[in-house]
């Protein structure tokens, strides 16, 4: 009979909590509502997913490993999961986006072919699984699963660099969600990476590598999702930017005294509102002050100013910082204190920026300045 061990803890502390997050996720309010629904879907397959491994090593039996062959129909749509999550979370206008029918064509597939494993009696089953009867079927299902999953990595990657291309366009500021979406996807590569060396060995070699097999990489996903609900519960809203490229003015040259107007109005709100002040400044907020619409801000930013959104209002904070160190601040505040008080939200992003517009480091700068 079989024994309850720590490992049948751990997991079951893991199943409970997915579903506690599939659950919580859904009831926060103003938080990337439309991408959370997809989350939560996404932790409901994994505790499905960490449920079947636990029951089929619990109880091996010929029946339960044609129920784990249908439960690895995850394999093929956690990539199309992923997508739309990415999709929904960081483009504005997505919030009802879907995946046509077509993505879900492998799922369909593997589908059946469970439905005809079913169809046979249990013993027959187990004569055909240790005759071999089904390893050209498992070769192919799992090989088409770790390209289904290349893939929407792949996709995944473009939209997420089309977006932070067009972010600075848009933000002042360092979003830390951006910073989990990358490390995401270099874990989701890894994970990848792993699995086709497993693979590889195994279908190829003959050779089993100790720890790392497809159970394991996908009890791995499973956890890392459970890694993505919990940041989502305290990580605020992403900014979102248009999916599309923008059709709009931002291509064609501004009437001049539209121009002058702009640069006028801008220089007041940077001279005299220091409007750059404001950490999670947009330029949306931007454009608002303006009275006119952010296509045109972007253009006037782009080709009169030479410059983004984002470098374009870092430029001010580091010129404020700068004055502030003339004023000596830095000797009754920290450096950091300072970057706070003039706009900037994080250590990281004053850093770069100060590096950008003065090509040495804070504390160097400063140091010269002793020296001077």
């Amino acid at each position: 009979m079989p024994t309850f061990e720590f490992i049948d803890l751990i997991l079951f502390f893991g199943i409970s909590q997915g579903v506690f997050l599939a659950a919580t996720i859904q009831i926060i309010k103003n938080k990337n509502k439309a991408s959370n629904r997809i989350l939560s879907i996404m932790l409901m397959l994994a505790v499905f997913m960490l449920l079947g491994r636990m029951i089929f090593f619990k109880f091996l039996t010929a029946r339960l490993f044609q129920w784990a062959i249908l439960i690895d129909s995850v394999i093929f749509i956690f990539g199309p999961l992923c997508y739309m999550y990415f999709r929904r979370l960081i483009f504005s206008k997505n919030d009802t986006f879907k995946l046509s029918w077509l993505h879900y064509v492998p799922l369909i597939l593997h589908f059946s072919f469970s439905l005809y494993i079913f169809s046979f009696q249990v013993d027959d089953f187990s004569d055909k699984l240790l005759s071999g009867y089904f390893n050209v079927p498992f070769l192919s299902i799992e090989g088409a699963g770790i390209v289904s999953n290349i893939y929407y990595w792949i996709l995944n990657m473009k939209i997420l660099k089309s977006y932070i291309h067009k972010e600075k366009n848009h933000v002042s500021y360092t979003q830390s969600l951006v910073s989990f979406l990358k490390f995401f996807q270099i874990i989701i590569f890894i994970v990848i990476t792993v699995w086709m060396i497993s693979f590889t060995s195994m279908q190829f070699f003959s050779y089993s590598i100790k720890f790392i097999n497809y159970n394991s990489v996908w009890g791995t996903i499973s956890v890392f999702i459970f890694v993505i609900g919990y940041y989502s519960l305290k990580e605020p809203e992403l900014f979102r930017i248009p999916f599309q490229k923008e059709k709009t003015k931002s291509q064609q040259r501004l009437p001049q005294d539209q121009i002058i107007s702009i640069g006028k109005e801008l220089n007041y709100l940077i001279q005299k509102e220091k409007i750059f002040l404001k950490p999670n400044l947009t330029l949306r907020d931007l454009s608002i002050q303006l009275n006119t619409s952010t296509h045109n801000i972007s253009w006037y930013l782009n080709h009169v100013s030479k410059s983004n959104f984002y470098d374009y209002i870092n430029h001010f904070r580091i010129k404020e910082f700068l004055s502030k160190i003339d004023n000596d601040e830095h000797l009754h505040h920290t450096i950091l204190a300072i970057a706070m008080e003039v706009g900037f939200n994080s250590k990281s992003t004053f850093n770069k920026a100060f590096k950008f517009e003065v090509n040495d480091t804070p504390r160097n700068y400063i140091k010269g300045l002793k020296v001077a």
